[in-house]
């Protein structure tokens, strides 16, 4: 009840636009369906249950909700306009035209543009009947004209006018035209996306073609693209077509090089193939023209992949493989629409078409089969040959791990015999530092047993030193001092005599005793001594102790006061 007064409605219309715009297509549906069974004559949900069947590909309830619209409001401009975009939609150009032509005459301000516009589009569509080129292009290009005239920035009729450009391959003005279009519109008009990608194809731009028409593709999966065809599969059908076409187109581009740049064209191919089986799965119809596109696509690509080896390009088994897989399938394919083409099946492509194709695809199987058996042939030869090189190689790092090994096992020896010659080295000096120490200590024993000795000896020279100075005093005379003078020399002459009596040894030990306390202690070995490059037998010798030379020479030495003193008695005798 409460859907009785006007404003009730207009509520729950604009509530239903809101559920469109957000996406909740079924509430939306459910409210305009409450609103026109409260007031039939509302013509506004009748449209708008009309736009949502077309965006939803249903085409039939689009068909019967116009219907209905035309007869509860008949001569509605709204209500004609979206019956001659359903027939637009539907390739009706006849029934389209009379329509827009029918609101052409009536001159209504908001429909006229709209009705040139779409005048324009139909007269552009239609190029290709024969005999009707050249008026259709001049027709089109007249009405986007006349709505430029009134309107500079309609951005619609300016997308028209460049397609115009284009098909006339002005190119770079087509291209302006465009640009100036998504700049006005804001890129608003996802038409001018695609109609560069055109462009840009033409011009063998093909990085920049795939660039636009990804983009248009894009508009169209998320909605925000106007429906163009009859749905909006179709649509991504057609674009998926556009993209394989540019990726076959830059492949048979790349081709031309004939030598190892046109490497990537395999690659290019397989992008277009990816592609065509994405338009095949979203397209329900089982298109043949695209299931056709798709053999001839996989011919060219086989047919690159044989070629590989003329242009010095590497390629492999499993390349090969795959190429003769896909030509065997689409050999299949295309003379499975031959039979049915020859059963009368409708099909657009033509027989000789299709017999050309199996032809060639016959001979490149059997081409693509030799290929295969010397490509497994040339890799079981380089198998082989890598096999024997990993051996050799195994080999080889085998060699040099055991060569490793006798060199370290020979530097261990060489270490363990500098050790062994360090060690006998420092026994040696160990043995003689304990030498050394038992003969000095020997010495300073010896030494101080005699400076006792001479300590001792002192004191009773004193005492008869003190006994002779009191005689003298008591009685001073010539005679007793030259007596004491002979005595004396006599005295001396008695010594030197005991002292060449003497044994030798004695003497010896004398001097030595002496030297030794005299002589500074020895200085300790240094490095070179201990580790020279000498001998044995030369260390040995350098390490001796000099005490028995310096024995001899302190003797020699310690003979000379005694013939000093004998040359003075002599003389004295005289």
């Amino acid at each position: 009840g409460r859907l009785d007064q006007a404003s009730a409605i207009s509520i729950a219309f604009n509530l239903a636009r809101l559920h469109e715009v957000v996406g909740r297509t079924l509430a939306a549906v459910e409210l305009h369906k409450a609103v026109i069974k409260r007031n039939p004559a509302y013509v506004n949900s009748y449209l708008r249950l009309a736009c949502i069947a077309i965006d939803c590909g249903a085409l039939k309830e689009c068909a019967g909700w116009l219907k209905i619209a035309a007869e509860t409001a008949p001569g509605n401009p709204e209500v004609l306009t979206l019956i001659g975009n359903l027939h637009l939609s539907l390739c009706d150009w006849a029934p389209a035209q009379q329509v827009f032509d029918g609101l052409l005459t009536k001159k209504v301000q908001n429909v006229e543009a709209y009705a040139m516009l779409s005048l324009g589009n139909i007269y552009f569509a239609n190029l290709n009947i024969p005999g009707r080129y050249a008026k259709h292009i001049v027709y089109a290009a007249d009405f986007y004209k006349r709505i430029l005239q009134k309107d500079t920035a309609n951005a619609y009729a300016a997308n028209g006018l460049g397609t115009v450009l284009a098909e006339k391959a002005e190119l770079f003005k087509a291209k302006e035209v465009f640009n100036r279009v998504r700049e006005v519109s804001g890129d608003s008009i996802a038409d001018a996306h695609l109609n560069l990608g055109h462009v840009y194809l033409a011009q063998k731009r093909h990085p920049e073609a795939l660039q636009m028409y990804q983009s248009y593709l894009k508009r169209t999966e998320d909605g925000s693209a106007p429906i163009t065809s009859k749905s909006r599969t179709d649509d991504k059908v057609d674009v998926l077509m556009y993209i394989a076409f540019a990726y076959f187109d830059w492949a048979r581009q790349t081709e031309l090089f004939n030598n190892a740049k046109a490497a990537p064209a395999d690659e290019r191919y397989k992008k277009a193939m990816e592609h065509l089986e994405l338009a095949l799965e979203e397209n329900t119809s089982k298109n043949i023209v695209l299931t056709y596109n798709l053999c001839m696509t996989k011919l060219q690509a086989a047919n690159c992949v044989l070629q590989k080896l003329t242009r010095n390009i590497r390629r492999t088994a499993s390349e090969v493989e795959e190429a003769l897989n896909g030509l065997q399938k689409s050999y299949e394919t295309v003379e499975e629409i031959l039979k049915k083409k020859s059963e009368g099946l409708k099909v657009t492509i033509a027989t000789s078409m299709l017999n050309d194709f199996l032809t060639h695809c016959k001979s490149n199987i059997e081409s693509a089969k030799s290929h295969l058996e010397d490509e497994r042939k040339r890799e079981e030869e380089a198998n082989e040959l890598k096999e024997l090189q990993r051996l050799a190689a195994e080999s080889k790092m085998k060699e040099e791990k055991l060569r490793e090994q006798l060199r370290m096992e020979e530097e261990a020896k060489k270490g363990e015999e500098r050790d062994r010659r360090a060690r006998e080295k420092m026994q040696k000096v160990e043995d003689l530092r304990a030498g050394w120490e038992q003969e000095q200590a020997a010495v300073k024993a010896q030494s101080e047993k005699k400076a006792k000795k001479n300590k001792a000896a002192p004191d009773a020279e004193d005492e008869e030193l003190q006994e002779e100075d009191d005689g003298q005093e008591a009685a001073p005379s010539t005679a007793n001092l030259f007596e004491d003078s002979d005595s004396d020399d006599s005295d001396i002459e008695d010594d030197q005599a005991k002292g060449e009596d003497k044994p030798d040894g004695a003497a010896d030990e004398s001097a030595e005793g002496e030297d030794a306390a005299e002589a500074p202690a020895a200085a300790p070995p240094t490095q070179e001594d201990l580790f020279g490059d000498s001998s044995d037998e030369e260390s040995d010798e350098e390490l001796v102790p000099s005490s028995s030379k310096r024995n001899n020479e302190d003797s020699g030495d310690e003979q000379q006061p005694a013939k000093k003193r004998k040359v003075l008695d002599d003389e004295d005798e005289e």
